[in-house]
């Protein structure tokens, strides 16, 4: 009999809504840049970032992810309405909605539509446009079984917070190479190539001085 109040961390919230429905944007990108064999095959979804499984026989690209990348954050500023239904199970097929791997549906299910771009049964929380997403980040791409990639990427706040992280870590290592940011990696690759001269002629020298002890 206890009184109690239920409350949502809203701002917990907008985070998991945000990259779920980058989720969906991001499985649209992988079929519109790899190819309409993509199928998911699992995925998480939290606050900080979301992963998605999907197949694939090989390692994406750098260009590929760049290009999955950049078509997310296309859509992102088309502001594109996302609208969820619910209606009966048939009905919903009809619609072409995708159901996701491995998921049993009842009668009535959800259908989250992200008008032509994707259409999905979930019963996930959603943004109501896909401007309020905000900027998306990959953050990796991996294996995790034969024919199966993950990406793990983020959105959002977590998606600004990263940016402002690896451009603080350019900026760092800009100075301390005494380079412009655009030639660090120049820079990092002379210094590996010094490097690797310096370990061959230090290599030399303990030779010809083992010899020299030996006699």
């Amino acid at each position: 009999g206890a009184a109690c109040v239920a409350e949502i961390d809203i701002e917990r919230r907008w985070d998991i809504m945000r990259n779920h429905t980058a989720t969906h944007l991001l499985q649209g990108a992988l079929k519109t840049i790899v190819g309409r064999h993509i199928t998911q095959q699992g995925s998480f979804v939290g606050p900080e970032y979301l992963r998605f499984d999907f197949t694939n026989p090989e390692a994406l690209t750098p260009e590929q992810l760049a290009q999955v990348e950049q078509l997310v954050n296309l859509q992102v500023m088309k502001n594109l309405p996302v609208r969820c239904s619910v209606m009966e199970l048939e009905e919903a097929r009809k619609t072409g909605a995708i159901a996701p791997f491995g998921e049993r549906y009842g009668a009535v299910v959800r259908v989250l539509d992200v008008p032509g771009w994707d259409v999905e049964f979930c019963g996930g929380t959603h943004v109501t446009a896909t401007g309020f997403i905000g900027p998306f980040v990959i953050i990796a791409e991996s294996a995790v079984a034969a024919g199966v990639r993950r990406i793990e990427a983020t959105a959002g706040r977590n998606a600004v917070a990263l940016v402002q992280r690896e451009r603080s870590l350019l900026k760092q290592l800009s100075e301390t190479l005494s380079v412009p940011r655009e030639k660090v990696n120049e820079r990092v690759e002379a210094l590996l190539d010094e490097l690797k001269a310096a370990r061959k002629e230090i290599a030399q020298w303990r030779s010809k001085v083992t010899a020299s002890e030996a006699g």
